[in-house]
């Protein structure tokens, strides 16, 4: 058995695949892809004001043509056209050939997984993601529900929630709670904060406990299927040092690999990071960039960031590999 897992890809123009990169997808049982984009029908508008990335209509043969057999369609990119759009690029990748995860009508497609030539992939989104564009009774993406919250030593905390209710905030925050137009949630939250006791001042970083009990089940689910589960991660809760893993991912991928993933491979930066695990067990947080067709191209640069190098998961002989790829660029 031979997989192989790429980055995120982008493709707003014709590429030209490196030799590099044709020679290690061939011949895979299984290569997959993060679809870093959407293809919305003619009528769709963006739901944003920046940053929107309809792929080029000729984006699912460009993957074809790498050997990609599994696309993954929860990122942040997926819901730039709205439900018609995140509609539009499932149907349409399903049409080209490819087993899709991670987006879908409701809640079930979107957590189903993707199964093909014995390989199982879950693709989830970790967010931010507005809540509108999360799959349930009605079209979305996968979402793990990632919450931001703030870590603080104990009498941080009490000067916050006193400043809170001599302001009006708390007061506030009760009377929207009973009225109905917030739902309730477990202790003081101060202007909003989620708070947490802590010897220092940190960010905090959980999943939504019930998507990951979700995620844990669809792979569960997978292995009764299939020897070689996936499950792809896409985010932007970065580190506050970018080029650095963020803390939150080891520990969610842990949990994950524990319910019997064989990896757990993250995208969102666009940059790689080296791998937390390989071998038997792979935990990637950042394979980077597969084609990156960005209109900042300049500005990565100058910031030094390296979104030219990316990172390739290959699985052989039972154990994974981290191979560094070129990245596809944009031509201007």
């Amino acid at each position: 058995m031979r997989v192989v897992v790429l980055g995120q890809a982008i493709l707003h123009e014709p590429v030209d695949w490196s030799d590099e990169v044709l020679a290690l997808t061939e011949g895979a049982d299984a290569v997959i892809c993060n679809f870093e984009g959407c293809l919305p029908p003619p009528d769709a508008w963006p739901m944003k004001t920046k940053t929107v990335h309809p792929m080029h209509r000729d984006a699912p043969e460009m993957l074809k043509a790498l050997g990609v057999t599994h696309l993954g369609l929860a990122n942040n990119h997926a819901w730039d056209y709205g439900y018609a759009g995140i509609l539009a690029t499932r149907a349409r990748t399903l049409e080209a050939g490819f087993t899709v995860a991670g987006s879908g009508r409701d809640a079930a497609e979107a957590w189903s997984p993707a199964i093909q030539n014995g390989v199982a992939l879950i693709s989830l989104d970790a967010g931010p993601t507005p809540s509108w564009a999360v799959a349930g009774t009605g079209p979305g993406i996968a979402s793990l529900g990632l919450v931001s919250g703030l870590g603080l030593p104990r009498e941080h905390i009490k000067a916050l929630v006193a400043l809170s209710e001599a302001t009006g905030d708390a007061e506030r925050r009760r009377m929207r709670q009973a009225a109905g137009f917030d739902a309730p949630v477990p202790g003081p939250r101060p202007f909003g904060l989620a708070l947490q006791e802590a010897e220092f001042a940190c960010e905090t970083m959980r999943p939504d406990a019930d998507a990951l009990d979700r995620a844990r089940q669809s792979i569960e689910a997978a292995r009764t299927e299939v020897d070689i589960v996936v499950v792809a991660i896409h985010y932007h809760h970065w580190s506050p040092d970018w080029l650095t893993p963020p803390g939150w991912f080891g520990s969610v991928a842990d949990n994950l690999a524990d319910a019997g993933a064989n990896a757990v491979a993250g995208t969102g930066p666009p940059w790689s990071f080296s791998p937390l695990q390989s071998g038997q067990r792979l935990i990637a947080a950042g394979l980077g960039n597969l084609a990156f067709h960005t209109r900042r191209a300049d500005v990565y640069e100058r910031l030094g960031l390296p979104v030219w190098k990316g990172q390739a998961a290959d699985y052989r002989n039972g154990a994974w590999r981290i191979t560094e790829i070129p990245v596809e660029r944009p031509s201007n």
